[in-house]
Formats: C-alpha cells, sequence, structure tokens
C-alpha cells in the first residue's frame, strides 16, 4: 500500500511541474444494477430490475509523462430504481425512485499506443455524495383510503420528495415526504476500466472511456433504515416502508472532448521572451 501511495504522490507533484494537462465536458451512460445485503428481498418479495441512466460533468487529465497520467472527474450522476412486488406483479406495489449523486473518480492512467491512436487502463477509488431524490408512488385499485384522486375519484400517482431524517414525528397527512434514516449520503466504490482516444487537429483529443465500478457503500446503513413513503403510521393503507440497505453496481460507457495545455511551452515561451528582451535592452 505504501508504495502506490508513494507512486501517487510521486506523479501528482511532477504533473504539476512538468506535465500536460488535459481538460474537458464529459458525458456517459450508465447500466446501473441493485444490489440488496437481503437476497430474499428480490428472490422472493419484490422485482428491482437493472436501470439505465446517465451522467454529465467535467474531466481532468494530469500526465507525468506521455505513458502515465492521474485522471479524475466531478460528475452529476442519476440512478433510477423501479419496485414492483412479485406476487402481482406491480398492482399492489409499484414505487419509482430517482436519485442525484455528484461524484469524483480518480484514477492512475497507464497510456498505451502511438499518436494519432493511444489506448489505456486506469483504475482508483469513486467518491459520491447522495444529493437528494424523488419517486412516484403507484396507487392500487382496491386501496379505498388512497389519499390522491382526481375530480372522478380516480386514484393518482403519488408524487414525492425525500427527506434524509426519520419519520417518527411525520405528520399523517404529509403525502409528499419520503423518509431515509441514517443515510450514507457519502458512498465509497472502486472503479476499473480502459479506453481509447484520438488526437484531433488543434490540439484536443477525444476520448471513449469504458468503466466498471463496485460500490462499497448502502443507501442506508442497516436494515431498519427504510423508507417510509406515504404516511407515518403503520395503520394506514397507503402505508410503505422499502428496504434501503442496498448498493450500486454500474457500468458505464462515456464520451469526452479535451483540450490540452503543456506547462512546459508555457515556461518556455516565457523565458524565450525574456531572452529576447534582454537582448533588445542590450
Amino acid at each position: 500500500m505504501k508504495p502506490i501511495l508513494s507512486f501517487c504522490f510521486v506523479t501528482v507533484f511532477a504533473t504539476f511541474s512538468y506535465g500536460q494537462y488535459w481538460f474537458g465536458p464529459k458525458i456517459g451512460v450508465s447500466y446501473i444494477d441493485h444490489v440488496y445485503q437481503d437476497k430474499t428481498y428480490e428472490k422472493d418479495s419484490f422485482n428491482v430490475k437493472p436501470d439505465i441512466n446517465w451522467q454529465a460533468g467535467f474531466a481532468l487529465s494530469y500526465a507525468a509523462s506521455d505513458m502515465y497520467a492521474v485522471y479524475g472527474e466531478l460528475l452529476y450522476e442519476k440512478i433510477h430504481k423501479t419496485v414492483k412486488d412479485i406476487a402481482t406483479d406491480g398492482e399492489v406495489i409499484s414505487n419509482e425512485m430517482t436519485n442525484h449523486f455528484i461524484s469524483v473518480p480518480i484514477m492512475l492512467r497507464v497510456n498505451l499506443g502511438k499518436v494519432p491512436f493511444h489506448y489505456y487502463v486506469n483504475g482508483g477509488p469513486r467518491l459520491a455524495y447522495w444529493v437528494g431524490g424523488k419517486g412516484i408512488f403507484r396507487p392500487t385499485e382496491d386501496d379505498e383510503f388512497w389519499p390522491v384522486e382526481d375530480d372522478d375519484g380516480n386514484y393518482l400517482p403519488l408524487e414525492y420528495k425525500l427527506r434524509f431524517n426519520s419519520a417518527a414525528n411525520a405528520s399523517p397527512d404529509d403525502y409528499t415526504t419520503a423518509y431515509v434514516s441514517k443515510p450514507n449520503r457519502l458512498q465509497f466504490g472502486l472503479t476499473l476500466g480502459g479506453g481509447v482516444f484520438f488526437d484531433i487537429q488543434g490540439g484536443s483529443r477525444l476520448q471513449l472511456d469504458f468503466r466498471y465500478t463496485w460500490q462499497h457503500s448502502n443507501m442506508a446503513t442497516t436494515t431498519a433504515a427504510n423508507t417510509n413513503l406515504d404516511r407515518g403510521s403503520p395503520g394506514d393503507l397507503t402505508f410503505y416502508r422499502e428496504n434501503m440497505e442496498y448498493y450500486h453496481n454500474f457500468a458505464t460507457i462515456g464520451v469526452a472532448y479535451l483540450f490540452g495545455y503543456n506547462s512546459q511551452l508555457q515556461r518556455k515561451g516565457k523565458s524565450t521572451s525574456k531572452e529576447s528582451n534582454k537582448r533588445k535592452k542590450k
């Protein structure tokens, strides 16, 4: 572990002194799998299928040499899931939840290949912050106490927003708030992948990235950390609690357009300019 940390330390400082900088926008699409600690949750009770969502943000690379670089991103990520009961295929319980994250993957990269075609492998930790979320709880036809309906008496989907605290003191008349007790808002994962990039005329670079992330933090810490999507009283027929002890694993395909900046050339330019000024003064 110490040699790896030493390498990271030396590489980062070397890039600030001597390296090539690449930066620019990035977008991507992720195939997301929701992994529950309770293996029977999906097997026996609920159907939670993998989902496809998107991400967008900013990429930055510090290249110490043609071969080694430190690569990082600042991303917004959208993660959606749908939960349906298996027995009736969603006629009793049908809940959709969309969560929003800000993530920062930081990776060591090894570049291979030659100009203009390069390929690379990279890996490292990923930190993600759970900003918030919202969802829609679908009504059931036999729930005579459903709180939202139109003028004709037809039940309407119940939209809600997440709050990160306990539902113990929730108002029984508040149908638009869901509660997550003991959430893990700061989440950790490991990322491994690779890709290709092409040098473009004008000093830019087009990057195509393939990546898999193993998440190590559950959305909440224990099986008691549930989401109360409707009311605070279990006596209501609209009461529903969802298991939040799960994490995400996902595969991502991303595209980035990067602009280059060479610190060495900038310093050489300044040195040449100073030498020229000295000659003029003479």
